[in-house]
Formats: structure tokens, C-alpha cells, sequence
């Protein structure tokens, strides 16, 4: 008779954190959002000062929350910059609105149909992001003139230029058209970067964390609950860049976020991997 599989505990301790994880995470973001919800229509028209303080506190404390219980470390290199500003980054999974909240929380600037998900929706809008519908050329206008509203009122505005997110094999070429009210402003813009590790018993980042091509968010994100640690990093550039031209500002901020990217995986090696199963 044989005893039970070796791989049984790593099994059972993968299941535990699924079952733990996911509520908790949801449970954080109902007692982060709450506040937010509640306090908004009382703030929000007449003390817009406290309530983007307090807003950014609850999202740095939320997305630090969150990433404790994911069991992921971030080592982060450089210092955020200061409100208000426009700080671009890379863009390789949903985890990067935790870290990035966790390190220097903004406005995040989102897809549309993220307005339309069950319960995400709401917080998005309680917490301001903006959302962009990149099919339809007139509203990248509409969004630019309300990222140049929240520059004006003070805001952070977080970015990600690529238009979708990517395995981790490199920086993809930047859309220039949410630049643009930086550029017709000549404002700085700042920059970071992040990429992922996970342990060498784990499955690689560019599958397990990344979240990009054809994936569904099912079985992606229960599996990414179940990894036991994950290690980001994340580097804000020392300087920001400026540019009246937006495609020339593109091209500089790409540039200059290339040359300290290190990436997950090769181009070649992520193209042959969508006959995994995390794929249709």
C-alpha cells in the first residue's frame, strides 16, 4: 500500500492559501473603501485638500495590506515623486496597482470596462480613477483634459502608456496620446518600473503573476493566490523628463525606462508559452 504523494503538503499549503487569501483581500478592500465611500460626498466638493490626503492614505495602507497578504516583498529603489505629478510605469499585472498604491498612491488611470465590474467598479469611482475607453479616439481627448484637471487640483496621476499589459519581456512601445497634456504643458514626467520574481519551486512570474495576452482572470488570479511568495521590484527614475512633442516624450520615457528594465523573460520564450493552460 502506498503512503500518501510527496507532493501532497505543498498541495494542501497552496489550497490553505487560496481559501484564506481571497477573502482577506476583500475583506481589506470593503474596510478601505468604506471610509472612502462614506466620507466623499462630504469632502470631496468642499475640502478637496483632505480628501486627496485622505484618500492616499488609505490606498498606501490598503495596497501595503494587500501585498502582506499575497506574501509579496517589494524592494523598491529611488524616491516617489511629490504630488502633484504624472508618473508613468510599465505595466505587467493588477498586481502593479498594489505596489505602485503602496509606494506613491494616486489616481490611476484605467481601462473602461474596468467601470463595469462587479464591486471593482465601485471603488475605482470612490477612489477617482479615470477611466479610458482607448477604442474611441475623441475620449482619449476627454481623459487628457481630466489628467490635466487633476495635475491642476493637485492630484498624483498614475499611467500606464503601453495601452495593455505585458509578459515582462521588455518595455512596449508607449501610446503618446495620454501624454499629451504633459507635453502641451511642457510638465515633468516621472517615470518607474516594475518586474516580478517568484521562487524556483513556483511557477515563473511571466506566467503566474504577469496577467497579459488572452489570459481570463480565471484560473489566473486563484493561482497567483496560491504562490507562496512573490518578490517585486520596483525603481522610480531619478529625474523627470519634459517634451512639447508627445511622441518625442514617449520615445524619452521609453528610453530611459528600457535601459533599467530587466526583463522576466524572453520575447521568444513568452510567445511559445500561450499553449499553456492558463490560456484559451
Amino acid at each position: 500500500m502506498s503512503g500518501p504523494s510527496p507532493h501532497f503538503p505543498k498541495r494542501t499549503a497552496r489550497l490553505w492559501r487560496l481559501v484564506w487569501r481571497g477573502p482577506a483581500l476583500l475583506l481589506l478592500t470593503l474596510a478601505a473603501w468604506l471610509p472612502l465611500f462614506v466620507l466623499k460626498p462630504f469632502l470631496a466638493p468642499r475640502r478637496y485638500a483632505a480628501w486627496r490626503n485622505l484618500r492616499a492614505g488609505i490606498m498606501l495602507h490598503w495596497g501595503r495590506s494587500c501585498l502582506a497578504v499575497l506574501g509579496c516583498k517589494v524592494t523598491a529603489r529611488g524616491a516617489p515623486p511629490a504630488a502633484p505629478c504624472l508618473l508613468v510605469s510599465n505595466h505587467i499585472s493588477y498586481v502593479d496597482i498594489l505596489v505602485l498604491a503602496a509606494h506613491s498612491p494616486g489616481r490611476f488611470v484605467s481601462k473602461a470596462e474596468v467601470a463595469d465590474w462587479p464591486l471593482a467598479g465601485t471603488v475605482c469611482r470612490t477612489v477617482d480613477v479615470i477611466f479610458v475607453d482607448r477604442g474611441r479616439r475623441r475620449d482619449v481627448t476627454r481623459v487628457g483634459d481630466q489628467i490635466a484637471d487633476a495635475l491642476g487640483a493637485g492630484d498624483p496621476v498614475i499611467l500606464f502608456p503601453e495601452g495593455t499589459s505585458t509578459p515582462g519581456d521588455a518595455v512596449a512601445t508607449l501610446k503618446p496620446s495620454l501624454l499629451a497634456p504633459a507635453a502641451a504643458r511642457e510638465l515633468p514626467v516621472h517615470w518607474a518600473v516594475l518586474r516580478y520574481e517568484t521562487p524556483p519551486d513556483e511557477d515563473p512570474a511571466y506566467l503566474s503573476v504577469a496577467w497579459w495576452g488572452e489570459m481570463p482572470m480565471t484560473p489566473h488570479a486563484p493561482e497567483l493566490l496560491k504562490l507562496r511568495r512573490i518578490d517585486a521590484e520596483l525603481e522610480f527614475g531619478a529625474e523627470p523628463l519634459r517634451s512639447a512633442d508627445r511622441k518625442e516624450l514617449a520615445g524619452l520615457l521609453r528610453r530611459r525606462m528600457t535601459a533599467v528594465f530587466r526583463p522576466m523573460v524572453s520575447s521568444e520564450e513568452a510567445a511559445a508559452s500561450t499553449g499553456d493552460r492558463r490560456f484559451p
